[in-house]
């Protein structure tokens, strides 16, 4: 078995092809599993060949397929066919960012400062709120009642 199992052949490999003699779901991984021969190392294999030449040889594999349900030549080849269509499938192409449209410049330096001041500025005011919510909770959960009135009133100590 490969040492790594590659991504890009699922497609490939988990392709539907038919059913087996007992009715089961067959796909080109299963078949080839039957065969004894690594499906991995196969779709590498198919992928280097010219198409034709990959072609002929899926085929001659889907025929050799133990427990599959006979099918005439030509369904073998259409199969055979599809799956190479999904092996040999070009590259997607990156598309390219339009030439028209310019590409975003560097911030200037006096930009730079501002938006680092002003973060500053942000990080200032959030303190202050903060502060300012610490004293009103503050307030508020304070005893608000003004203090008792004292007696004032002199009294001279007569027991002398």
């Amino acid at each position: 078995m490969t040492a790594t199992l590659r991504s890009d052949f699922d497609a490939f490999l988990f392709a539907p092809i038919g059913e087996d003699t007992n009715g089961m779901p067959l796909t080109l991984l299963s078949v080839l599993a039957r065969l004894g021969i690594d499906p991995w190392e196969e779709a590498a294999d198919l992928a280097q060949l010219p198409l034709e030449p990959a072609l002929q040889r899926l085929t001659s594999r889907l025929e050799a397929a133990p427990n599959s349900r006979p099918a005439t030549a030509a369904d073998t080849v259409n199969i055979a066919t599809r799956l190479i269509a999904l092996l040999h499938r070009p590259p997607p192409r990156k598309q390219a960012a339009p030439a028209s449209a310019p590409a975003p410049a560097p911030m200037p330096l006096p930009m730079m400062k501002l938006a680092a001041q002003s973060r500053g500025v942000k990080l200032a005011i959030y303190c202050l709120i903060t502060v300012i919510c610490i004293f009103v909770g503050q307030w508020l959960l304070t005893d608000r009642l003004a203090p008792a009135p004292m007696d004032t009133t002199f009294v001279p100590d007569m027991t002398r």
